[in-house]
């Protein structure tokens, strides 16, 4: 078991995404200013796409795996599942997903 591990946070959460997230990152000479881009912008693989950034550090190059859960409340978690194999939450800002074409 990971020494930091937030599972027991996942009780009475509904989980509305369950998979993998890549990182998207900005396109240098595009149509975004990348000064305004979030420091790590994550999106769904699959199902709907969504796009995230996480508001606490994460540590997810390229891709991850990762559960979007929302309380009662409709407060809304990300819960990251890390190399070591616990699972750690976070909050996060959403965001439209840029054309990056």
């Amino acid at each position: 078991m990971a020494l930091l591990d937030d599972t027991e946070d996942l009780q009475g959460k509904t989980v509305v995404y369950a998979g993998e997230l890549e990182q998207v990152t900005c396109p240098i000479g595009g149509r975004y200013d990348c000064l305004t881009w979030p420091s790590t912008l994550l999106k769904t693989r699959r199902g709907r796409e969504f796009c995230l950034a996480p508001t606490g550090y994460v540590s997810c190059s390229y891709k991850c795996t990762g559960l979007i859960a929302v309380d009662e409340s409709n407060g809304r978690h990300l819960f990251l599942i890390e190399s070591m194999g616990g699972i750690k939450r976070t909050s996060f800002q959403s965001f439209q997903c840029p054309s990056l074409y």
